[in-house]
């Protein structure tokens, strides 16, 4: 990338050496840039012009070997900056900076307390590398590459383009507190041993195996599109609190391999394996739309919903775990195959509570597939089961209850079982005389004319499992399909089967 910079004069040099030069020579700096504000200044070009303490220039690498701010800027198809100052710390300014190092890291930071690099404003930065590292690049895998903490920072554009393994990494901790960052790497984008913590800035990422990627990852705000070939990011655990997240990955959107938190936010998953998986995962507020070939949420252990908008809009299995609560919050799951699986964990029953929130199914297959036990205490549930009699909207392999909340499930061939006797909440089981097409209305209403239940179904239906606070033993219904009469029932036992 080729820019243009104002430049102003500093004053005249004198040449003594090689060639009998004896010309005045011109040292141009940007205006955008005082160098007085700066320990050190160094312009990349033919020759590199520096300007200050603490720089060593060898053909084309500079080498700082001591602390301070250090503004670098001009353009090297084949330079280096290498920063080997001890224990102290060193902020590097890129001021229109267009470097590329054809056998090492562009940036490659062997020592220092700690090192922050700020993109300056109004400024287009590039750094690249090639695929052919000398063997004896001490290690070095990024383009931005750094042995101690590093932190990033400013209002301008930094571009980097990896072509042997990673973008930037650092075997400290990584923070990115704002900026504009464009990274397209072969192997990954972003890489901490440590802590990461990204704020708030741009980020557009592509990788051909992971986007980001450190040891502990948090998240405070900020605007991502992650493109990736394997995993848009990966940690053992994440912490989000907010940010507009674009995630298209080949085959993971998140891994935490330990905890995921999700406190707000919005974010388009695009996923041929998973959209996020994790051994634990909480949800607490946020907007959420999944696309999934496989299963778009996969939870080893406890999944919990605060609340949020959670939709699936494409999927084998929605979402799968071996505890999951529902405390508030919306969820719309499609699956060709089951939309919410609990699963036992080593000869351990899985858990499904739900104590407020909505949930909507749309299943090819089963809409609740429960390995363990259900309770319900409130919320909404809306099942629309396989159109097929093979499966059910609706198997628990243990026993359910039904203490709260409005439960409709719909299919052809009904639930496997009925809630315990002792569920506090009444329901009715009705199959009726012919199956009805997706989009048919459902309506009960009491002896009063009073409509207690209402719903569209999104599937063909013939068997109805509903239960809602409004149904009481010894009450007469009316159940109308299409707004027209369907029938009559006097409720004596809950959940005993009707059939028309």
């Amino acid at each position: 990338m080729s820019h243009k910079m104002i430049k102003i004069y500093l004053g005249l040099a004198i040449c003594l050496v090689f060639t009998g030069c004896q010309q005045k020579q011109q040292s141009s700096f940007p205006t955008q840039i005082d160098i007085h504000d700066y320990t050190g200044y160094v312009e990349f070009g033919t020759p590199v012009l520096t300007k200050g303490e603490g720089v060593q220039v060898n053909g084309n690498i500079v080498t700082i070997h001591s602390g301070g701010t250090y503004a670098l800027t001009g353009k090297s198809m084949d330079g280096q900056v290498i920063v080997d100052a001890g224990d102290q710390p060193v902020e590097l300014v890129f001021a229109g900076l267009e470097l590329t190092c054809q056998n090492n890291s562009p940036i490659l930071i062997n020592s220092a307390q700690a090192v922050t690099l700020t993109a300056k404003e109004e400024t287009q930065n590039k750094l690249k590398d090639t695929k052919n590292y000398l063997l004896n690049n001490a290690g070095a895998t990024a383009v931005v590459y750094s042995q101690c903490d590093l932190t990033l920072r400013g209002t301008g554009l930094l571009e980097i383009e990896a072509r042997y393994q990673n973008g930037i990494e650092t075997k400290g901790n990584m923070t990115i507190e704002a900026g504009h960052y464009i990274i397209d790497a072969v192997d990954n984008g972003c890489v901490s041993l440590n802590q990461m913590i990204l704020q708030k800035a741009d980020y557009s990422i592509q990788s051909d195996d992971t986007a980001i990627k450190g040891k502990t990852i948090l998240v405070q705000d900020g605007t991502f599109l992650l493109e990736s070939k394997k995993t848009a990011m990966e940690a053992e655990t994440i912490d989000i609190t907010q940010g507009m997240w674009t995630v298209e990955s080949q085959q993971n959107g998140f891994i935490a391999k330990e905890l995921l938190t999700i406190r707000d936010g919005t974010y388009l998953f695009d996923s041929k394996k998973r959209c996020m998986e994790a051994n634990d995962l909480a949800i607490y507020q946020g907007t959420f739309t999944l696309n999934s070939e496989e299963t778009a949420l996969s939870v080893n252990d406890h999944l919990a919903v605060y609340g949020g908008t959670l939709r699936i809009d494409n999927s084998q299995t929605g979402l799968m775990a071996h505890s999951l609560d529902v405390n508030d919050g919306t969820l719309n799951i499609m699956s060709t195959v089951d939309g919410i699986h609990i699963t036992d964990k080593d000869e351990q029953a899985g858990k499904l509570l739900i104590q407020s929130g909505n949930i909507i199914i749309d299943a090819g297959s089963i809409g609740f597939n429960i390995e363990g036990t259900m309770k319900m205490q409130g919320g909404t549930v809306y099942l629309n089961g396989p159109t097929h009699s093979q499966s059910q909207a609706l198997v628990c392999t243990q026993a359910y209850e039904i203490n709260g909340g409005i439960l409709c499930a719909l299919d052809l061939s009904g639930p496997t079982q009925l809630p315990i006797k002792e569920s506090e909440q009444a329901g009715l089981l009705v199959t009726l005389g012919q199956s009805f097409a997706a989009g048919t209305s459902i309506m009960i209403k009491d002896s009063n004319d009073h409509n207690i239940f209402e719903y569209t179904s999104l599937k063909s239906f013939q068997t109805m499992l509903i239960s809602t606070i409004k149904l009481s033993l010894e009450d007469t219904y009316c159940i109308y399909i299409n707004n027209q009469l369907y029938g009559e029932i006097t409720l004596y036992t809950a959940y005993s089967p009707i059939r028309y």
